[in-house]
């Protein structure tokens, strides 16, 4: 989907109010914008770049000729905060990075250079995603019904979980008797990320799998614990508008 530079800087002032709401300490943690903060990173950007070959991110990301060189430029400027604190601190500094498995062949690339340019080869956790509320795949911005995000309604909630996949029976008869499959169900999986505790979870799996537990009961319970978090989380967005330049490298 292609968004406008004024769509892209919505959505990162949205994603700053999410960061600063889960709650981060100020003390401890910069929001670094590319676009704002482009003169310290441009510098680490260019030295990684002349160790970069084309071949390589060609290799790496599936560049073609037809590829925009925005995408080709990228992987320098994604890199550079890796280096930062070591330019920061004025010594090397080891950075741990966590990411969904996506950002992975970035932080290749970079070790790949690290050593060469004297920082240390950043090390990542890597994070699932969450998956979507659809059939297949993560949830996507870009799909709003398979995601549930911080600013939906009530009435939005109750929509979204109610239309969720599940790894449900086709009709009530047969999951009493057969089971679900509670591995590939987006409801049991939110429960278990988020409000479940680990012996809830397992017991919900058992109950799932034996036929003792329907959907729609999943489905309740998920309703019952996101709208209350949610509504939580949407005061502590708000109390987050006025913190932002807490957070930020350039305040400008």
């Amino acid at each position: 989907m292609k968004k406008s530079f004024q769509d892209v800087s919505k959505h990162t002032t949205e994603n700053i109010y999410d960061i600063i709401a889960v709650g981060f300490d100020p003390k401890k943690t910069k929001i670094l914008v590319d676009t704002k903060d482009i003169k310290r990173i441009y510098p680490i950007a260019l030295e990684i770049a002349k160790r970069i070959t084309f071949s390589t991110v060609k290799a790496v990301f599936g560049f073609q000729n037809s590829t925009n060189i925005g995408m080709i430029g990228f992987p320098p400027i994604q890199a550079a905060p890796c280096f930062l604190p070591s330019v920061i601190e004025g010594k090397p500094t080891p950075v741990l990075i966590p990411a969904a498995i996506d950002q992975d062949p970035y932080w290749r690339v970079t070790r790949d250079i690290a050593e060469k340019m004297g920082y240390p080869k950043p090390a990542q956790i890597h994070s699932k995603f969450l998956p979507g509320l659809g059939m297949q795949g993560k949830m996507s911005s870009s799909i709003p019904e398979t995601a549930i995000f911080t600013t939906d309604t009530e009435e939005a909630i109750d929509k979204k979980i109610s239309s969720a996949f599940t790894g449900g029976q086709p009709t009530v008869d047969m999951q009493r008797k057969l089971g679900a499959n509670f591995s590939i169900c987006s409801v049991f999986w939110y429960l278990r990320y988020f409000f479940d505790t680990e012996k809830e979870s397992d017991e919900r799996a058992r109950k799932c799998r034996a036929g003792e537990l329907l959907c729609g009961e999943c489905k309740c319970n998920l309703k019952d614990a996101t709208k209350p978090f949610i509504a939580d989380f949407k005061k502590k967005r708000e109390k987050a508008k006025d913190q932002v330049d807490q957070f930020l490298f350039d305040k400008s």
